[in-house]
């Protein structure tokens, strides 16, 4: 599978200056945190890694493999094999969980392989019975009506459902109950068991108690600003960031 290589980049929204030269490597199925205070470009990397119209890289390039993912639109992205999990996923009305995985894997199966729908339905449905998502919200329309975790729920089905070589997890641990907790910590395990390489941003050292990731990363003021292994995650836990930053908290 491909390594992500982010390069020197700089990322503008509306004109405004957020990331300045975060530069980042993430071989196949490495697993990298990256942690940091509100406002400090945790999320502003993560949709520009899919190429969030709202954001321009100014300098510096993004790779994946060859490829220069950050001169391509979202769509051929994500048929690279990049995929996003986000915090609060929206809401889309007229287009089920089931509609929407079967065009996703249309479109990133080749002529003359295409799966029977039949059995690609049925596998979803096999696979939201094992995370205990209600069969009735696979032909609802896309997180309507969804509980906070049902929503969290439904891009871990979507994550085990379609191939992906690398995901991003923004926030994705962000208001979890326990077990919903869990149930993310077992989908990132399966994925880096398939050797997906995966990048989960984080305020909070909790869902590390069930992955231990092989880097960790702290961003401020839109950089890097310090690395190292699981260890500086519960550094920060116990410390806050300040002993990094400098800044009280």
């Amino acid at each position: 599978m491909p390594t992500l290589s982010i390069k020197d980049i700089y990322v503008t929204a509306h004109k405004k200056p957020i990331l300045h030269g975060v530069s980042l490597t993430v071989r196949q199925g490495e697993t990298h945190v990256i942690m940091g205070p509100n406002g400090s470009g945790k999320s502003t990397l993560a949709n520009t890694l899919l190429a969030h119209p709202h954001y321009t890289v100014t300098k510096g390039n993004i790779l994946f493999g060859t490829q220069t993912i950050s001169k391509m639109p979202t769509d051929e992205i994500a048929r690279a094999g990049i995929m996003l999990a986000f915090q609060n996923p929206q809401i889309v009305p007229g287009v089920s969980l089931t509609n929407l995985l079967t065009i996703a894997l249309r479109k990133r199966e080749q002529k003359g392989k295409q799966t029977k729908l039949i059995e690609f339905t049925e596998r979803i449905k096999e696979t939201a019975k094992k995370m205990r998502f209600p069969e009735e919200f696979l032909s609802r329309s896309l997180n309507e009506g969804f509980s906070g975790g049902e929503k969290k729920k439904s891009e871990m089905l979507q994550l085990a459902i379609l191939p992906a070589k690398c995901v991003i997890f923004d926030e994705i641990d962000s208001g979890l109950d326990v077990d919903a907790l869990k149930l993310v910590a077992k989908q990132i395990s399966a994925l880096r068991a398939k050797n997906v390489s995966v990048i989960i941003i984080t305020h909070y050292h909790r869902l590390l108690r069930y992955i231990k990731p092989d880097k960790v990363h702290v961003m401020h003021t839109g950089r890097i600003v310090r690395s190292g292994g699981p260890e500086l995650a519960k550094e920060i836990e116990d410390k806050g960031y300040s002993f990094i930053t400098g800044e009280k908290e």
